[in-house]
Formats: C-alpha cells, structure tokens, sequence
C-alpha cells in the first residue's frame, strides 16, 4: 500500500488537544483544533494553514489558511484541501 501524501492522525489525535505539522514536496502543512467559545459564537473547528520554506510556521508567512469542522467529514476535507493547495503550489513552479 502507498503511503498518503498528507497522513493525519484520526480525529481523537485533534479533539485532544494536539496540532500536527507536516510536510510534502516542499510544501508545509500545521492543522490545529480549535475549541468552540460560547461567548463568540463559533463552533469547534480544524484550522489548517500551509506555507512554503525552512521556517517554522510562526516565522513564516503563510499561502493559505482554511477552517473545517472538527469532526471526520472535516478531517476528510482538510485533507483534500491540503491536496489542492499541494496542486497550486506544484502547478507554480
């Protein structure tokens, strides 16, 4: 079996509490859980950012950021996004 391009772990990973971070073909990827606030409105979601280079993402800027719900369908969906910013980055250069 191949490996996956953009492995993430399974969603107990992220309602846990834990960010992950990766990378593939020079693209990088950080998807972190986000809990929901009353007081704001919003709802737990997956914030899932990529950027390019050697930095960490702090000191980087990043490509694009997305939102998914925090649940399978939005783990499905941040992993697809992640595939389609991989495919502009690609069709870049």
């Amino acid at each position: 079996m191949p490996l996956r391009d953009f492995p993430l772990p399974g969603i107990l990973f992220f309602t846990s509490g834990n960010p992950f971070t990766g990378s593939y073909k020079g693209l990088n990827y950080r998807v972190d859980p986000v809990k929901a606030k009353a007081e704001e409105d919003s709802a737990a979601h997956f914030k899932a950012a990529v950027w390019t280079g050697e930095q960490c993402s702090e000191l980087s800027e990043m490509r694009a950021i997305a939102q998914f719900p925090l649940d399978e369908e939005g783990l499905a969906a941040t992993e697809n996004w992640l595939r389609e910013q991989y495919q502009a980055f690609a069709n870049e250069e």
